[in-house]
């Protein structure tokens, strides 16, 4: 999910990113698609469109990456004006010791990530070889097998495979456009459309499950948007959300609504593209499950100080690990909904001070005065976490959707209680 973030968050993440290290939106943006051809976006795309039928499944992916845009767009610029990352950002708001707090959270969010990742990687590991070799194994071999490659690259080789998977991107787009190609041509639009959901999950069920998805990407968007050379930049990069993750979704989901299957290997050995499968949705895969244990393990680093970057990222290996051996994936569609309470409130506070409390003039000279606790912002968070979650029983709504209640409770109350508190 998170790919380039273990690589830039290890340049200048205390810091300022000099101009001279800055790159253009286009460079970006491909690291924003590169993040969304992998596995369990496939998966959330096939659950989607197997449960509302193609028509809705679409609007749902249109509408809610063109809603996270408009979000990330704003992060984006915060972060090429600082060109601080989110972990600085934060400090701002939500304290020194607060900032902890949440990027703690965050940790645990992309724990949860590693660990569906990695099951589901196992699982697509275990068809492809059973179908292309006739060789099989359980599951739980190919999720210890696929642990320990990412553990190992995260640990030692990550560089030389993040370089790498760079070059992948072009080849992961050409794989996901003919996909969508190759189901399309064999059966009409007019047809798919037809086809009626089963109704697993309704229509805000779905729009959470996908908010839940990509819903980091606007807290982490500074982490890339920093490195922006100017705010169009910033705002090209988000192209790779708005046009990449829409088109990976459709990718999951159109074959999984002719074939029946939410398994995507299953579903790419019915379609008789096992092999290009094989090697880049699983090399997809690991480069992105890498990063998201390089990045636990670095957020982590900021919480558990004394404690060895290596051993914080192993220690998370084991029990992603065991979370997946214990089949978290059948959970995961709960995980997104969770995410997309707790999360969105992040963005709406530090997007609330950046540009209304602190009128987009972070001093960065002037970090240690920054408050041990930012009330305001720990506040009004656990207030638009209640709210939302009560929203998702429908014991209280304002929009009846979760990720729209939380934030819009938390920016409010913030702007709200800064004047009031201070």
């Amino acid at each position: 999910m998170l790919k380039e973030e273990a690589q830039i968050a290890d340049d200048y993440s205390r810091t300022k990113v000099p101009e001279d290290k800055t790159v253009n939106g286009i460079r970006i943006a491909s690291i924003i698609i590169g993040i969304g051809v992998t596995l369990p976006v496939f998966f959330v795309g096939s659950e989607v469109t197997q449960a509302l039928g193609l028509e809705k499944a679409i609007w749902v992916f249109m509408g809610v990456c063109i809603v996270l845009s408009l979000l990330c767009s704003v992060t984006a610029i915060i972060g090429s004006r600082t060109r601080l990352s989110t972990y600085m950002l934060l400090h701002f708001s939500f304290g020194k010791k607060g900032a902890l707090l949440i990027n703690l959270l965050v940790a645990i969010t992309l724990l949860g990530w590693y660990a569906v990742t990695v099951e589901i990687f196992g699982q697509a590991l275990t068809d492809a070889f059973s179908q292309l070799l006739n060789i099989s194994f359980p599951v739980p071999v190919g999720i210890l097998l696929g642990s320990v490659l990412m553990t190992l690259t995260s640990i030692y080789g990550f560089r030389i495979i993040e370089r790498f998977s760079s070059i992948a991107v072009p080849l992961m787009l050409l794989f996901v456009v003919y996909v969508l190609y190759a189901t399309t041509t064999q059966n009409s639009m007019f047809t798919l459309f037809k086809i009626a959901g089963n109704g697993s999950m309704t229509t805000t069920q779905a729009i959470s499950a996908v908010v839940g998805m990509v819903i980091l990407t606007p807290v982490l968007m500074p982490d890339y948007s920093r490195f922006a050379k100017t705010d169009k930049d910033s705002l090209i990069s988000i192209l790779g959300l708005t046009i990449g993750f829409p088109l990976v979704l459709l990718a999951g989901g159109i074959p999984s609504l002719i074939t029946g299957e939410i398994d995507i290997m299953k579903i790419m050995i019915g379609l008789s593209l096992t092999i290009p499968a094989l090697f880049i949705l699983i090399f997809s895969t690991w480069t992105t499950n890498t990063a998201n244990l390089y990045s636990t393990q670095l957020t982590l680093s900021t919480v558990f100080t004394k404690t060895k970057e290596a051993k914080l990222g192993l220690l998370a290996s084991i029990v992603g690990t065991l979370l997946a051996l214990f089949g978290v994936a059948v959970h995961f569609i709960d995980f997104l909904n969770v995410s997309s309470i707790f999360i969105p409130p992040v963005s709406a506070i530090f997007i609330a001070d950046f540009f209304f409390v602190k009128k987009q003039h972070y001093e960065v000279e002037r970090f240690s005065e920054l408050p041990v606790f930012g009330a305001s912002a720990l506040i009004s968070w656990v207030a638009a976490c209640i709210v939302a979650y009560l929203g998702a029983f429908d014991y209280i709504t304002f929009t009846s959707i979760s990720f729209f209640d939380s934030f819009i409770v938390a920016f409010a109350s913030y702007l709200i209680f800064k004047k009031t508190l201070n």
